[in-house]
């Protein structure tokens, strides 16, 4: 079971890390105002998450890594709050769903618990 739930946090973090390259400027827009450095943030987080898609597969030090995910998720969350807050859309030019953006904030939880259980042994 635990390789299932690696293999798709994996994906999921290779996903994320490799889309903000790709729609940096979409991303760069989630970044709350008040932080300088958006595309320098936006980046790091990108590279954060390709290197722990990776870091999933390293037997020796697993339990660091799912609490390290699971930090960075709970450090990412506030710029989750802050695209539901402006109503800022997934893809610039498009509408934001409110129930869509706001419905995407509790699934940060079992997403932060799912990252834990990947660190246990």
């Amino acid at each position: 079971m635990k390789v299932i739930l690696r293999t798709l946090y994996s994906i999921l973090l290779m996903g994320a890390g490799v889309l903000h390259f790709i729609n940096l400027e979409g991303f760069r827009r989630i970044v709350p105002s008040v932080l300088p450095c958006k595309t320098f943030i936006v980046k790091f987080t990108g590279v954060l998450e390709i290197l722990f898609s990776l870091l999933l597969w390293v037997k020796s030090k697993r339990n660091i890594y799912g609490k390290l995910i699971a930090l960075f998720m709970i450090a990412v969350f506030p710029a989750n709050v802050y695209m539901a807050l402006k109503k800022i859309p997934f893809k610039p030019g498009t509408e934001a769903n409110p129930y869509v953006l706001y419905g995407r904030l509790p699934l940060q939880i079992p997403l932060i618990i799912g990252a834990l259980k990947l660190g246990r042994r």
